[in-house]
This record gives C-alpha cells, structure tokens and sequence, in this order.
C-alpha cells in the first residue's frame, strides 16, 4: 500500500482523494519552531483531484489556533489561523502562466513528483502566520511621542537678537 500521506499528481487526475484530521502545531515541525508552545489545533481537509477545465487541482483548508508570543509584550496569546488555499498543479514550468495573468485565488506549482500533504498542511500554515506577532489590541498602540511644547521659545527668536537695525 502506498503512504496514506502521499498525493500523487498522476492519480489524482483519475482517482480524486481527500484528507482530513487535525494537527497539534507541535506535530509540525516547521510550525513547532515558530509558536510559543505546541498546543492548539490545525483542522484541516484536502482535496485533490481534477477541476472543470481537467486541472489538477488541491484545495487546502484549515481552521484552528496556535499560541504566539507577542514581540512587544512577550505575553502568549491565542492566534487564530483560517487558511484556504487552491494549487493547481502542473507537469512542467512551461505550463505556468504568465505572473500577471496568474490570478490571486490560485497560485500554480510544478509536481514532478508525489507531495506529503502534512508539508502542504505545513506551509500553508507558516505562511498564514504573522512575520511579527502582536497580542490583539497591539496593533493600534502606537509609539507614543511627547507632543512639542508650546511653552519653548522658537530656536530662531534668540537670532533676533543678533539682528542689526536699519538705518
């Protein structure tokens, strides 16, 4: 039997599949590194097979939550992820479409060869993560700068001083 993770381009063209289940973020290990700790949960359900145009298409949808430490407090918080993500797969780069004719729904990736689904699980989450994490409500604080007092004479009143009478 084949590996129950494996998703073969060439089959799913034939025999659509579908995975579904829930990881720990500390199941993941590309994911493990970038949390505050390995608890919550990443429900998650792929499809593959082909589309209406005969594509080989993968659809990736996750629903959960990790826990993230928030770089301007250092506190844990509770991050939730939603993830959907449509790859249609291609044999070879010339079947790629042009970038500005790709549209943003879906992104196109060369398979020249079997993918696990758990890195696809993987990646898809790393990339729904925020490159800086912020505990809610962090995002509106900002750095708070004294405004300028009106009590200070300007800078350029002491020149007046220097300036010398017409005559």
């Amino acid at each position: 039997m084949a590996d129950e993770w494996q998703l073969d381009p060439a089959e799913i063209a034939t025999q659509p599949r579908t995975w579904e289940g829930t990881f720990t973020p500390g199941e993941l290990e590309g994911v493990d590194d970038l949390v505050a700790n390995g608890e919550g949960e990443l429900h998650y359900r792929v499809t593959a097979g082909p589309d209406r145009q005969r594509r080989k298409v993968v659809s990736c949808i996750i629903e959960g939550f990790v826990f993230l430490e928030c770089q301007a407090t250092m506190d844990v918080f509770r991050h939730p992820v939603r993830v959907e993500d449509r790859i249609v797969l291609v044999d070879r780069e010339e079947q790629l479409p042009p970038i500005e004719v790709e549209g943003d729904d879906e992104d196109y990736v060369v398979a020249d060869g079997p993918m696990d689904v758990r890195d696809l699980v993987e990646d898809a989450v790393i990339l729904a993560l925020p490159m800086i994490p912020r505990k809610p409500g962090m995002e509106a604080a900002q750095p708070q700068h004294p405004a300028p007092s009106t009590d200070r004479p300007s800078p350029f009143a002491a020149l007046q001083g220097l300036k010398r009478p017409k005559k």
